[in-house]
């Protein structure tokens, strides 16, 4: 009878798969492809328009200048539906629309729609749909998106066929949404509770894990056409350009290789003869040029970047093969360990904390958590600037879960061992973000002191911990404090002070004042994206504010809860006010926690300013306690109100998720969108109908 029902099982299993991916092709067919059935209903005969007719007209094709990337085709007559134009010229994306005028509107140009095309690639044509009021007379084509070369105009086309073109990533991911949802419906997993020891539950976690580095690796293989990962090793040219974009990391592998800790750059002497080099107005007023964003001190450039990525992707690839990894590679593979270790931290902390948590909010909050901290940004923004944000949120997360292990073993090596990993990853945070420290100490406070003076302990048990933990941590702090020491002269200096930036880094200072702790709230917190119609549907706010009484440094900018996931802190109340005394612990380390990170976000405020970086260095530690609290609080029980409250919170949790994979195509660098233009406007082509 097992085996019998086992087999109704997977055959439930097959038959609601087949369902899924019946919706999933009905949707595609009767919704995303209706314009290809509807275009068959009407009288609308197809006509090309006659390039050649056009002033400028090459003999080949029609080009639309910088200057002026407008045309106008007038004198037309013809009731239309729709414009295809074929287009040549650069690799980018440009966006432009569509103008009209027609019998309803005959003297004005009206604009009728929008377009994103590709001159130079494979998405080199676009379709505009229109509904002309009557015969259409004038027809308009303007790129808004000025481009810096021709974009040469090789056909347009009123009322073109439009073929059938199945979309194959939005059909297996509706498949997939469809199978999700069918099957928690069919095996009522909405009532279950989670139990880690169970084979089907493990293996579900694996099944979110196998999603989520599946996601990293598809925007390692979108964010670079030619898929090129490696690059030669950097002639000294290549090393001393003085442009912004040079990756610091292989610069400093360079200085490293060289025997030297400064950087191998060119250095201008009339540095020194400025009376205050680190003032960006004064070197552009006297027109010196120098390396943007490097440490200057005593006529040298150092790098003020954590190594951490150094020592964990670029030597190792350079080891094995002699080549230098590009940044794209680079934020791969620390994003894939950041993920296995966010896993990792999620397991700990949920053993450590044990809250009754249901099945189907652990498993999508686990993945909301990966997307909510803005791991995929960090990675598809292909920048070195972003490596050592990766890096500090791995190595937070291996921390969280080997402490989360270490403390719930009793005794023995395997404890000694976690305990020596934890001492190692806070070093390695220490080399990543050292202000990230504050997260972790505010975590492992409540924690190791819980330990500490656990009373059923043996002292020799408890001296094998603490020191497992603080050898590494000790000796790799001697090392962090000699390497600073030699570059710049002081134990607590990493360099940042010194940065050839935006402003003068030194007289950024910590006061208390609650103006700019209420600043800090509402853009590190509460700041909006700026929503738009189209694909991406969000970015990043440049807004600045200049209420600071001086100025403070701003460019993109969003707050943690418009990743609706992290509005779970606010479940935070409920927890303090739990007069439980076995729940003690649990205020203890939301209060500390919370705590460490209003802490932090202040101290990046003063120190930094406004950034989505500096957002990124909150993002994990909120998501975490986010998702915890509620694992604890929200449950799917008898109630109706209870139902109520356990749906709106599981379409939070995916719209966390859906949240942050648009970031992957809007963020600071939008570097995909610049590197694959065709694979950019693959995407965007999932969400037009």
């Amino acid at each position: 009878m097992k085996k019998y029902r086992e087999a109704i099982k997977k055959a439930n299993v097959w038959i609601l798969l087949l369902i899924a991916f019946f919706f999933a092709a009905f949707l595609e067919l009767c919704v995303f492809q209706f314009s290809y059935f509807s275009q068959y209903f009407g009288d609308y005969s197809r006509k090309e328009l006659d390039l050649s007719e056009m002033e400028g007209y090459n003999g080949e094709a029609l080009p639309l200048l910088p200057e002026n990337p407008t045309v106008s085709f007038d004198g037309l007559s013809e009731t239309v539906r729709s414009v295809t134009v074929r287009t040549a010229g650069p690799v980018r994306v440009l966006s432009g629309n569509i103008g009209i005028c027609d019998e309803a509107n005959a003297y004005r140009t009206m604009g009728a729609g929008s377009f994103q095309v590709n001159p130079g690639g494979q998405e080199s044509s676009f379709t505009v749909r229109l509904k002309s009021h009557g015969k259409l007379t004038r027809l308009r084509i303007n790129f808004t998106e000025e481009p810096q070369e021709p974009v040469f105009l090789l056909s347009v086309v009123l009322n073109e066929r439009i073929p059938l073109r199945i979309h194959g990533l939005r059909l297996f991911l509706m498949a997939g949404i469809f199978f999700a949802l069918f099957s928690i419906l069919r095996f009522r997993l909405y009532e279950a509770e989670y139990c880690p020891e169970k084979r089907s539950h493990q293996g579900m976690n694996l099944l979110v894990l196998g999603f989520c580095l599946l996601v990293s690796c598809w925007i390692l293989y979108g964010g670079e056409p030619s898929h090129q990962y490696l690059r030669s090793y950097p002639s000294l040219e290549e090393i001393r350009s003085p442009e912004m974009v040079v990756d610091a990391y292989m610069q400093q592998l360079d200085a490293f290789e060289k025997g030297r800790t400064a950087l191998d750059l060119d250095v201008n002497p009339a540095l020194e003869e400025l009376d205050n080099p680190y003032d960006k107005g004064e070197r552009d007023k006297k027109e010196i040029t120098y390396h943007w964003d490097r440490a200057y001190y005593q006529g040298q450039y150092y790098s003020y970047f954590g190594l951490a990525p150094l020592f964990m992707v670029y030597y190792p690839v350079y080891w094995l093969t002699g080549r230098i990894p590009t940044e794209l590679l680079a934020g791969t593979l620390l994003s894939v360990f950041a993920m296995i270790a966010v896993f990792g931290a999620v397991h700990g902390l949920y053993r450590t904390f044990r809250p009754r948590a249901n099945l189907v909010l652990f498993l999508v909050g686990e993945a909301a958590v990966v997307f909510g901290s803005f791991l995929y940004l960090m990675q598809a923004s292909a920048s070195f600037y972003y490596l050592p944000l990766i890096c500090g949120t791995g190595w937070l997360a291996a921390f969280t879960a080997f402490s989360c292990f270490a403390c719930l073993k009793d005794r023995g090596r395997g404890r000694m061992c976690l305990f020596a990993l934890a001492g190692i990853s806070v070093v390695m945070l220490v080399l990543s973000r050292p202000n990230m420290v504050l997260l972790a100490a505010a975590f492992a406070a409540p924690l190791f002191l819980r330990v500490l003076f656990d009373r059923q302990a043996a002292f020799g048990d408890k001296l094998q911990g603490v020191l497992s933990f603080l050898v590494p941590v000790l000796l790799g702090g001697i090392g962090v404090m000699y390497y600073n020491q030699i570059r710049f002269g002081s134990v607590f200096e990493f360099g940042t002070a010194y940065q050839l930036t935006e402003s003068d880094i030194r007289y950024n200072e910590i006061t208390l004042s609650l103006h700019h702790f209420l600043s800090m709230a509402y853009h590190y917190f509460a700041e909006p994206f700026v929503y738009t119609e189209f694909f991406p549907f969000l970015r990043f706010t440049t807004e600045k504010c200049v209420d600071f009484g001086n100025y403070l440094y701003q460019e993109y900018g969003a707050g943690l809860f418009q990743m609706p996931l992290n509005l779970g802190i606010f479940l935070a109340g409920l927890t303090f006010c739990l007069k439980d005394k076995k729940k003690s612990f649990k205020r203890w380390s939301c209060g500390l926690l919370l705590v460490g990170i209003l802490g932090l976000g202040y101290l990046d405020f003063l120190l930094g300013g406004i950034h989505i970086r500096y957002v990124c260095d909150l993002s994990l530690a909120v998501s975490l306690l986010a998702f915890l609290l509620i694992l604890e609080h929200i449950h799917f029980e008898g109630t109706r109100s209870s139902h109520i409250l356990y749906v709106m919170t599981l379409g939070l949790l995916l719209l966390t998720v859906g949240r942050g994979w648009l970031t992957i195509f809007s963020n600071e660098t939008n570097a995909i969108r610049q590197a694959n233009p065709d694979f950019y406007l693959s995407v965007a082509r999932m969400f037009r109908l």
